[in-house]
């Protein structure tokens, strides 16, 4: 591909060249929209929600999960037709492609039966799409809403199982995590897994703690043993509140668990009051009963990004990549997660390559496009170690249109 030179619209330089290659491994697609795409909506009558969102720097943090669930949940319907959808996903990969990304994995949940497989093709068509225009390779995780029950997510997998698509690889759980016991999608996540031939990546311990503790009991044995030529992965999404206990860590990192790690979420989205109350010593206990004790301080990173425990997890040696979440309700892209890695501790260039690395390790796709994915990885980290780094993205942009 020709080196292809575009105007940046960013006020600021990002603290992470573009041309270090890049990953996005988690991000929810409806409300990935540009700022522009969002105004455009606005103008449509699709949303009583102002420009000013943009504008105001604290309408987009959120006092609790439940009130930024209540905003996407407001939000969602503007990206709502395949048309809308293929729009916002080619949109959003070819934005994150000139600024370095060349691999995306993005999630759309499972609602209405009647509406997915129309949703998918436009899907699966922006990603081709996208491909053609930028290099960029993407691929689908399908997630079940928490708030609409264990059997809905059954019913997801089972979908899956009888509807397979190439592009989708992965099988996730979002939503509210305290309304009940994560051992309820162990079904949903079995047949996912052995019926539909997924990866797994559920949210797991982004607001509380007790679903980390079922969490490898939940998933199939044969996801904690996964073999060399299996395109499959295990990944838990957010884990941000794990650092909080050395044996959970310890669990995490022995059975191979990709941690995806949302800095701007974790920044923008409090914890609960009864998750902020815990202390040394406290005792947290799952719903079905088993226990662990806290014996690492809880970090408090709410507004504040050199507190989050990017860095502790590298150091600890988890393989933690990068996600965004939903970039217009966090005023993020991926190009900016890369950027606040580096303000939450990750200061020397090659841990931060490192976190591509871990993303391509634990992306759920074939060995062909693993290995294609790494060797510009490693090229980069050569063309570190020269000295002779490129001007240009790994897919040949020379500046980003990212706002970081």
């Amino acid at each position: 591909m020709n080196a292809q030179i575009l105007p940046s619209v960013s006020d600021k330089a990002p603290l992470v060249p573009i041309s270090l290659p890049k990953a996005e491994m988690h991000v929810h697609i409806a409300l990935a929209l540009s700022p522009e795409l969002f105004l455009r909506r606005i103008k449509q009558g699709r949303t009583t929600i102002r420009p000013r969102f943009l504008l105001d720097r604290d309408r987009r943090y959120y006092p609790e999960l439940v009130d930024h669930h209540a905003v996407y949940e407001a939000m969602r319907h503007i990206t709502s037709t395949p048309n809308e959808l293929a729009q916002v996903t080619q949109n959003y990969l070819e934005r994150i492609a000139r600024e370095g990304a060349i691999y995306a994995e993005i999630s759309n949940s499972f609602r209405d039966p009647k509406l997915f497989e129309s949703q998918m093709d436009a899907i699966e068509e922006a990603i081709r799409c996208a491909r053609h225009n930028t290099g960029i390779e993407a691929r689908i995780v399908v997630t079940s809403i928490r708030n609409m029950g264990a059997a809905h997510a059954l019913k997801a997998a089972k979908h899956l199982s009888k509807h397979r698509r190439a592009l989708v690889t992965g099988f996730g759980l979002a939503g509210e995590e305290n309304l009940d016991a994560l051992m309820a999608y162990k079904q949903a996540f079995h047949v996912a897994w052995h019926e539909a031939g997924l990866g797994l990546a559920p949210h797991v311990a982004e607001q509380h703690l007790h679903n980390a503790i079922d969490f490898l009991d939940a998933v199939p044995a044969e996801a904690l043993r996964i073999s060399t030529g299996d395109h499959r992965r295990l990944r838990a999404g957010h884990a941000a509140l794990i650092h909080a206990s050395s044996s959970l860590m310890q669990r995490f990192k022995y059975y191979n668990v990709g941690i995806e790690m949302e800095i701007s979420a974790n920044k923008r989205i409090n914890i609960p009051a009864e998750t902020r109350a815990l202390r040394l010593g406290s005792v947290v206990t799952s719903k079905t009963g088993k226990s662990i004790t806290l014996d690492r301080p809880l970090r408090h990173y709410f507004r504040d990004v050199t507190a989050h425990p990017l860095k502790e997890y590298m150091d600890f040696g988890l393989a933690v990549c990068l996600g965004s979440d939903n970039p217009l309700l966090q005023n993020t892209n991926i190009g900016k997660e890369y950027s606040l890695a580096v303000k939450a501790g990750i200061t020397d260039m090659e841990a931060v390559l490192d976190l591509t690395a871990n993303a391509i390790r634990y992306a759920n796709v074939d060995s062909v496009t693993r290995l294609a994915l790494m060797q510009k990885v490693d090229l980069y980290r050569a063309q570190m170690r020269s000295g002779q780094l490129p001007e240009g993205t790994a897919n040949g942009y020379l500046q980003s249109f990212s706002n970081v």
